[in-house]
């Protein structure tokens, strides 16, 4: 290949490069990364005294990202204690993601699409308000996991259904709410590889999770079962808001936190709730499976991602993130010009955990994040399932009626 057509991929490489720097810039210089010192702190202690037994019993929920991401973790340990692991944790996290946007520009370079178009891109999935909060509330994993999963599905749309599964399965691993792209996956593929799909997914998933529960089966099985149910916390980025909480009551920071009947009973089934629509909405689309286009598994799975957010009572900015990547794949994968939903879709987030949270109450918050997301939600379920529109049913009518002789129309 020559200079010149290599000239664009490698300028968008530099792009992705910076992108990643002003990322770092914006996450990195203030150490505020508070989850990651309370929850993966202490299993990174044990790693950076060379204890890779304390490491393994002592990993989170999202154990699984963790020992993916140990070299870094301990490289950046031994240099500048825990600070160190978590920039180098940040910079692989960040890697993997830098490695979908460049996949997907590179589909761009051969649909014809214009720099610009790529180069939003590569913005929208390294440096998104999303991905910027993930790092400074101390989750990278979050990045990567994503990374994973819109990656492995956008592989499994393409054919390649073991190593897209692979990535599915360690994207499970690494935090298992990508579990509920599964469901999705399996109604892509064809008949005869679900199984293949299921099984590569589920060993790769097992490759991680084995050293975690052989440590410490107890602390294994307690922390994932605790995802059964959701935190005591109320957000007003929901759709409960409106159902159970006091106008009068505060909200955002420390009083978020409401106790009360209704909310128990929102906390304990609204998880159970994410993974049935996960599992009906994959259903939806292997019912309509003669309908759609392979591609439209990633605007599905953009969906799965979105209700999943709008039906957590903890539902927080970076929950939006895979979202929004999968969203971007599933546009450059069915040949649009240019990711225009993903960055209407980034601007609405950023407008609505930022701008009006900070001067608004909850109530006028949860209004604005209603607003937009009922009806995109919608939206991309009736696209993904190419279901037909009333006014071509409509339409359809009244072709038929006028191709009628004028006594039966009259009759």
């Amino acid at each position: 290949m020559s200079m010149r057509h290599r000239l664009p991929g490698f300028a968008d490489a530099v792009m992705a490069a910076a992108m990643m720097g002003v990322l770092s810039y914006l996450t990195l210089r203030l150490a505020i990364w508070e989850d990651f010192f309370a929850e993966a702190g202490p299993a990174v202690r044990h790693l950076m005294a060379g204890n890779m037994h304390g490491f393994l019993a002592l990993t989170p929920v999202y154990g699984g990202s963790l020992l993916l991401s140990t070299p870094a973790l301990a490289l950046g340990g031994a240099l500048d204690g825990l600070n160190g692991a978590y920039r180098l944790e940040t910079l692989f996290c960040t890697t993997t993601v830098v490695v979908l946007a460049l996949t997907l520009a590179r589909i761009q370079r051969s649909q014809g699409r214009s720099t610009l178009s790529r180069w939003l891109l590569i913005a929208l999935l390294v440096a998104s308000p999303a991905a910027d909060w993930a790092l400074k509330e101390g989750h990278p994993e979050e990045l990567m996991t994503a990374a994973l999963c819109v990656g492995g599905m956008l592989l499994v749309v393409r054919g390649r259904i073991t190593t897209g599964a692979i990535l599915l399965g360690l994207a499970v691993a690494s935090k298992q709410w990508a579990l509920l792209a599964l469901p999705v996956a399996l109604a892509t593929v064809p008949n005869g590889h679900r199984i293949r799909l299921s099984v590569t997914a589920g060993t790769a998933a097992l490759a991680l999770f084995a050293p975690l529960a052989l440590a410490a089966t107890g602390n294994f099985v307690a922390v994932n079962k605790g995802l059964a149910s959701a935190p005591m916390i109320f957000h007003p980025q929901q759709i409960w808001w409106t159902l159970f909480l006091d106008s009068s009551r505060p909200f955002g920071g420390p009083h978020s936190t409401i106790f009360g009947s209704a909310i128990t009973l929102v906390a304990r089934y609204s998880h159970p709730l994410i993974v049935l629509t996960a599992i009906l909405l994959g259903l939806a689309y292997w019912a309509r499976r003669r309908h759609v286009q392979p591609t439209d598994a990633l605007l599905m799975l953009a969906l799965v991602m979105l209700l999943r957010c709008m039906l957590d009572p903890w539902d927080v900015v970076y929950y939006a993130y895979p979202c929004l990547v999968a969203l971007a794949a599933w546009e450059v994968a069915s040949n649009r010009r240019a990711p225009v939903f993903a960055l209407a879709a980034s601007l609405l987030v950023w407008i609505g955990f930022g701008v009006v949270t900070q001067v608004s109450s909850g109530d006028l918050a949860n209004l604005f994040y209603v607003a937009w997301t009922v009806p995109a939600a919608v939206l991309m379920g009736w696209r993904s399932l190419h279901l037909p529109r009333p006014f071509t049913v409509q339409t359809r009518y009244e072709t038929t009626v006028s191709s009628l002789p004028s006594r039966l129309r009259t009759s």
